[in-house]
């Protein structure tokens, strides 16, 4: 992002509110300490005691990160009405777990007893002897949430910088240590609350101010007339559209659907929601909000186009938007709410790949249950350990963890979406089909990124989860009459 120079009195301000800010997140993590740290299924999974608002946003918040503030509305500075194919591909994710995931998995996650994604996949295929489906799952969430954490690192550095309030080392630190210490003091139920506030501030930045952006670049009839000398004025490939905007381009927007069941942070929320009627109305208030956010962030992208053409970097709409149109207060609170997207989604990430190491690994493999201090203990030594390293890799910056996350959301969505689907859908479904899932899904994502005329052609996860699919029916068909034999 681009520079934004601000005078002395606008930084102050700026800081200032999203101090007070950063204290409430803070707080929120001493009052999930207090009632939810006695017990390791407390810190892990809030006693499964969490309600429909609070389940439903911060599952929300947790799976959209910077990009839905930042990325996302560049997109539609970019590539105008078109861009609104990538709102649709996540709103699509949000319209499956609602209907077919999140409450069937809530269900069947309480009769088996199962706490997280891990547990419920060696409970529900019956691995419980060899751990072998746990192992292999709990590796691929650790490494994937890690590299995810530090670019959501990264990502409070360079937000902080190029809005020229800090340098980009002060910037990591900043939301590196805030992050770490109210999923610290709180554990699950810290994430789960802090996510909420996050989420709600998300979600009224990106209602409210394209509202503003559209009225202000005199409505929808004004922009389409300006949009159409550069081919940005319709939905559809045309000539004069960018080079990506493609039907490829199209299909693998609406790809990005796929991962929303595959997410472990995501699915963990529903798997912990108190019953399965609140999972009904979480389903309910989480398709709302991504109604909401990501049509209201591309919304915004494609007036900022308008009211700002001359920008060099599209991602800077939203921030140079505001700045240029808004108080500074309203300023500080913008920044709070793309650095709450950061965190909404660095915060649930931590604590999930804290959880898949010590519940998932340690824990289940080790055969006699330690006490549940120790656990605690433990998992927050694991929290800090994980920071520790994610907020070392941020201010190094090194060039492995941009690539890392770009496998990310396709190996997990890969390798998990299928097992979810298969594992509530298909009784005949076994440990083996689950773990040639997880096989196919990472590699076929690795070589299709990496192969050139492939990843030009479609968004990997497409045919990496495509190829998991069947080839977990196969396996499972071939399995299963010698496991019955």
């Amino acid at each position: 992002m681009e520079n934004i120079v601000l005078s002395s009195n606008v930084k102050l301000i700026m800081m200032a509110t999203f101090f007070v800010y950063l204290v409430i997140l803070l707080g929120i993590g001493f009052l999930a300490e207090l009632k939810f740290s006695k017990s390791y299924e407390d810190f892990i999974a809030a006693g499964k005691s969490l309600g429909a608002w609070v389940t439903a946003i911060s599952a929300s918040a947790s799976a959209e990160s910077a990009w839905v503030m930042l990325g996302l509305s560049g997109k539609g500075y970019q590539m105008g009405f078109s861009a609104y194919w990538a709102a649709l591909g996540c709103l699509l994710g949000y319209f499956i777990n609602s209907m077919f995931i999140i409450v069937k998995l809530r269900k069947m996650s309480g009769e088996l007893g199962s706490y997280t994604l891990s547990d419920f996949f060696e409970d529900r295929l019956k691995d419980q002897k060899h751990h072998l489906l746990r192992v292999l799952s709990a590796v691929i969430i650790f490494f994937s949430m890690l590299a995810y954490v530090m670019a959501q690192f990264i990502g409070s550095g360079k937000t902080m910088a190029g809005m020229g309030l800090t340098s980009y080392t002060t910037g990591v630190l900043i939301g590196g240590i805030v992050i770490g210490l109210y999923v610290l003091m709180g554990g699950y139920a810290a994430v789960s609350w802090t996510d909420l506030l996050q989420g709600l501030l998300m979600v009224f930045v990106l209602v409210v101010f394209p509202i503003i952006a559209v009225v202000r670049a005199g409505g929808f009839a004004n922009i389409t007339k300006a949009l159409e000398p550069l081919g940005m004025a319709t939905v559809l490939p045309g000539k004069n559209a960018l080079r990506d905007l493609t039907w490829g381009f199209i299909i693998g927007q609406l790809s990005i659907s796929i991962g929303y069941f595959g997410m472990p942070h995501i699915l963990m929320r529903f798997i912990t929601v108190k019953s399965t009627k609140e999972a009904r109305r979480a389903a309910f208030i989480s398709m709302t909000w991504g109604l909401l956010v990501f049509f209201g962030s591309v919304t915004l992208g494609i007036a900022a186009r308008v009211l700002l053409p001359n920008l060099k970097d599209p991602e800077k709409a939203l921030p140079a938007f505001t700045i240029f149109h808004f108080s500074p207060i309203i300023a500080g609170l913008v920044l709070a709410a793309i650095t709450a997207a950061i965190m909404s989604t660095a915060d649930s990430q931590l604590m999930y790949a804290s959880t898949a190491l010590v519940n998932d690994l340690w824990l289940k493999l080790k055969g006699k249950r330690p006490d549940q201090k120790t656990l605690v203990i433990t998992t927050r030594l694991v929290i800090v350990t994980m920071a520790i390293i994610a907020i070392i890799g941020a201010i190094l910056q090194p060039k492995v963890i941009y690539t890392f996350v770009l496998y990310a959301w396709s190996v997990m969505g890969a390798s998990f979406a299928p097992i979810v689907l298969l594992s509530l859908y298909w009784k005949r479904f076994n440990k083996w089909g689950g773990l040639t899932a997880m096989i196919v899904g990472s590699v076929v994502t690795i070589v299709w990124h990496n192969v050139k005329a492939l990843s030009s052609i479609i968004y990997e996860l497409a045919p990496a989860f495509t190829a998991s699919l069947i080839f977990a029916v196969i396996v499972t068909l071939l399995t299963s009459k010698k496991e019955t034999a």
